[in-house]
């Protein structure tokens, strides 16, 4: 047995249901010589056609990436739509024909038939646009969004019909035309809205503007991430392919690697219908590089290097120039965990991933390695150095001696 989705569900549904409904109001039509009737028939017959369309779209645009088409065919929801806006204003065209015609004064029969008929195709019609409206719009699919609209437009004529039988039986015969010409005011906007929103997917528009923001927040979050420096993103059918430029700190190929792979993961895990995500990685153009180390006191340059991570009272951060390794910035931060009986550590390494640390340089990165605040730190990409100093003056010293042998052997 062959499973349907939702969307696909809900244009099988539309298409028997409107085409019960043209064969009912046909029938009542010619049998009580209601022209309004049976111009609504006909009416109807364009909404199964329009239907099958949808369905058809629906099936084409959940086909699978070919080679000839490996970004998938999910605009073809929106090719549909985009008809479908068309078949709005045409139908809009044919009421107004149909209210100038019915300016002539035309005396039916069997008129509580037909103010039966008149009646459920309107209610019928209702129920059925918010089925497909709500279907629609929980699925993100477009053409079931405007074929639920174009239903909407048929409530108004099933109205106007309503209301035309209602002014016959009354005597009032200018009723139905001016009804149907206020009516086409209304569909001809709501072919507008759809033909608008089918053209701009179409032309790769820019998804809106709060998705856009909480796509970048969603990113921003990701420890690593620097700065973003692009963002772009775009609707094809119901889902959404986004592209990002992102600065990062990190040198090492596969900590990129998995920070593309964390971003991608978390945009779709907050968004909604998110078919793709590229990432591009450029390296971070960083004027200075953050170090922490943990100390025993707070004595500038002679404060010592604690051996313990989770014990040190104080961290001394510091930043050094990337162009020259001159020290820029010191500050020293006590340790707010130093009385806790355990999982010191693991606190520690939580406060210093708020300080957007760069490196970390103590005498125990083995032992670090082997407890839980080695993932904290890890995981805001927190780099270590061991170090066989004493002081946080001897770490500076050893650090530009690094750089300095570091820039010899690449001006060799």
């Amino acid at each position: 047995m062959i499973r349907l989705g939702r969307d696909k569900k809900a244009a099988l549904v539309s298409i028997a249901v409107t085409a019960f409904l043209a064969f009912i109001k046909y029938s009542v039509g010619v049998l009580s010589g209601s022209i309004a009737l049976v111009a609504d028939a006909v009416h109807s017959l364009t909404d199964v056609i329009s239907s099958i369309g949808v369905f058809l779209g629906l099936k084409i645009s959940s086909r699978k990436p070919t080679e000839a088409f490996p970004y998938g065919f999910y605009k073809a929801e929106n090719i549909v739509s985009l008809l479908l806006a068309l078949a709005i204003f045409y139908a809009g065209y044919e009421i107004i024909l149909s209210s100038v015609e019915k300016f002539e004064e035309v005396v039916l029969t069997d008129v509580p038939i037909a103010i039966s008929a008149a009646l459920i195709s309107l209610v019928f019609t209702l129920l059925l646009s918010s089925y497909k409206l709500k279907v629609g719009r929980e699925t993100k699919s477009p053409s079931l969004v405007a074929d639920g609209k174009h239903t909407r437009t048929d409530v108004y004529a099933s109205a106007v019909v309503l209301l035309g039988i209602l002014g016959n039986y009354f005597g009032f015969y200018a009723l139905d035309p001016v009804a149907g010409i206020l009516v086409a005011v209304f569909i001809f906007k709501s072919g507008y809205e759809i033909l608008k929103d089918s053209i701009k997917v179409l032309l790769d528009a820019s998804i809106d503007y709060e998705s856009l923001h909480r796509i970048r927040e969603v990113a921003s979050e990701a420890n690593g991430v620097r700065k973003i420096r692009s963002l772009k993103a775009r609707s094809s059918g119901k889902f959404v392919f986004v592209e990002l430029e992102i600065e990062t700190n990190l040198r090492d190929l596969e900590r990129v690697h998995h920070l593309s792979d964390k971003i991608e993961e978390k945009i779709k895990s907050e968004m909604k219908n998110v078919d793709r995500v590229i990432v591009h990685v450029e390296p971070e153009e960083k004027e200075f590089i953050r170090y922490a180390v943990p100390c025993t006191e707070n004595n500038a340059l002679q404060s010592r290097v604690s051996g313990h991570f989770g014990g040190a009272e104080y961290f001394c951060i510091f930043d050094m120039r990337t162009a020259d390794n001159d020290l820029t910035d010191m500050q020293f931060i006590k340790n707010p965990f130093i009385g806790l009986e355990k999982m010191k550590g693991l606190r520690v390494a939580e406060l210093l991933a708020t300080k957007e640390i760069d490196k970390l340089v103590t005498k125990e990165s083995t032992e670090i390695a082997k407890k839980s605040a080695f993932y904290v730190l890890e995981d805001a990409y927190v780099e270590f150095e061991e170090t066989d100093a004493d002081t946080v003056r001897e770490i500076i010293k050893e650090l530009k001696k690094r750089k300095k042998r570091a820039d010899d052997i690449e001006c060799r």
